[in-house]
């Protein structure tokens, strides 16, 4: 009898061991998965992780060394997370927020869909250049080290316009073997608060192929708004509904075609449609031959987007098609000051005049700010005289600039004349001298020649 409860005992208690050992086993093996290790790899092998070289201006990858996986998922996510970790080396660039999480990692055939948290927004090196190197550093270090060909690149689920400010990332991404692009400077109409007054805002885009690519990059831009250090200051007008299907370029003139989804978007006002279709001529309209904008939907012409505005003909710059001038009138864009707090940023207005002396017209509406805009260019000042030939105006000042204080003032002063007179005038150049000399401005900007949209 006592031999048999022994039995028990010791039964019962190799039972409990064993369950004990099973839980600790389990409890391991989640504990590795948890972790990202693979204790079933078939050993080790050696990546390329791709960073940026600030001084070359590069991709440079350094060597690691990580664990076989089986899946190619895991690999994937292992190779990002060595990515986001940062470089070993000092002489490298860190590309990625820190805090970026891989939310998730899906195949398709020959491309990988990666899922990143929020993070991946925050930026961590400036320009285009930057901007190009943390994108392709995750493309180049998936694709160089697995048999994938395409990243498609998500943030928290969603896809996403653009990286960071610049660069699209609407579509796939392949291997990138070629030198990092470098940026090209244009100028983005946002608006003020009110849909009032459209906001000149100086935004990098990548170095564009041709015009069609240009205006996509120019829309992103608009989509995506303005930085975030502009919050509370300038707005953007284009709402998520806005999807641009593809760009078609005749002659002078863009066709834009949407998506009908734009037609089911309530939250148009007059202010805020009218700020919707111009802030988009106004930006495309930068483009070089681009002097007109058709608006279609789905491939066909429309009566009206937001059912206050004629859509069903091409709009021109400034207005002209919704606010032509009164008979007998002419008109003229004029770039005034719009302040923000202690911000200044160019704004621009359609003034009408009955005299068609154009110059001197126009000077003098430069110095007539409408309330509640302002002016950097002194009331005194007088234009002496000038000249147009081909596509440049030369001017000639009588002008005191002691009230310029800031360097800031000094390019806002400089582009009001140059805007001003190329759009007024559609010309390319504005050569300007104080009293028939060339001088330098009182913060050093040189004037010895002549000077473009592009220059300032």
């Amino acid at each position: 009898m006592r031999k048999k409860i022994v039995t028990k005992k010791v039964y019962k208690e190799r039972r409990i061991a064993f369950l004990i050992l099973l839980i600790f086993l389990i409890v391991f093996l989640f504990s590795l998965r948890f972790l990202n290790l693979n204790i079933f790899n078939r050993g080790t092998e050696t990546v390329k992780i791709y960073f940026f070289d600030e001084k070359s201006k590069e991709l440079i990858f350094e060597k690691r060394t990580i664990p076989k996986y089986s899946s190619i998922q895991e690999k994937t996510k292992r190779l990002l997370d060595e990515l986001i970790s940062g470089p070993k080396s000092e002489s490298l660039k860190q590309v990625i927020d820190p805090k970026t999480k891989v939310l998730s990692v899906d195949i398709n055939k020959d491309e990988a869909i990666i899922s990143f948290s929020k993070e991946i927004k925050n930026r961590v090196l400036e320009g285009v250049t930057g901007e190009a190197a943390s994108l392709y550093s995750i493309v180049n270090t998936v694709i160089g080290n697995t048999s994938l060909r395409n990243v498609s690149i998500l943030v928290e689920g969603k896809k996403s316009d653009l990286y960071w400010n610049s660069i699209s990332i609407s579509s796939t991404l392949s291997f990138f073997s070629s030198k990092l692009p470098s940026g090209k400077k244009v100028n983005i109409y946002y608006f003020d608060k009110n849909y009032e007054h459209p906001i000149v805002v100086e935004e990098e885009i990548s170095e564009p192929k041709d015009s069609i690519e240009w205006a996509k990059l120019i829309f992103s831009k608009l989509k995506a708004g303005p930085d975030s250090s502009l919050t509370g200051k300038v707005y953007k007008t284009i709402p998520d509904e806005a999807i641009l299907k593809d760009i078609k370029i005749e002659g002078d003139l863009i066709y834009l075609n949407f998506t009908s989804d734009i037609l089911n978007y309530r939250g148009f006002g007059s202010s805020s449609e009218y700020g919707f279709m111009y802030s988009i001529v106004l930006s495309v309209t930068e483009i070089p031959g681009i002097k007109r904008v058709l608006f279609l939907i789905d491939g066909k012409v429309t009566e009206t987007i937001g059912g206050n505005f004629d859509t069903s003909k091409p709009l021109t710059r400034w207005y002209y098609d919704l606010n032509p001038p009164p008979e007998g009138m002419y008109g003229y864009p004029i770039y005034y000051i719009y302040k923000e707090g202690d911000d200044l940023f160019l704004t621009c207005e359609t003034v009408f005049n009955k005299s068609k002396d154009e110059a001197n017209v126009i000077y003098g509406d430069l110095l007539k700010p409408p309330s509640p805009l302002l002016t950097l260019i002194p009331s005194n000042s007088k234009l002496l005289s000038y000249k147009i030939s081909n596509d440049i105006i030369k001017i000639d000042l009588d002008i005191d600039l002691a009230s310029i204080d800031s360097i800031t003032k000094e390019k806002l002063f400089l582009k009001q004349l140059v805007f001003t007179f190329t759009d007024a005038l559609n010309l390319k150049e504005v050569d300007i001298t104080i009293k028939g000399k060339k001088t330098k401005l009182p913060f050093g900007t040189s004037i010895d020649k002549p000077l473009s949209r592009d220059s300032l």
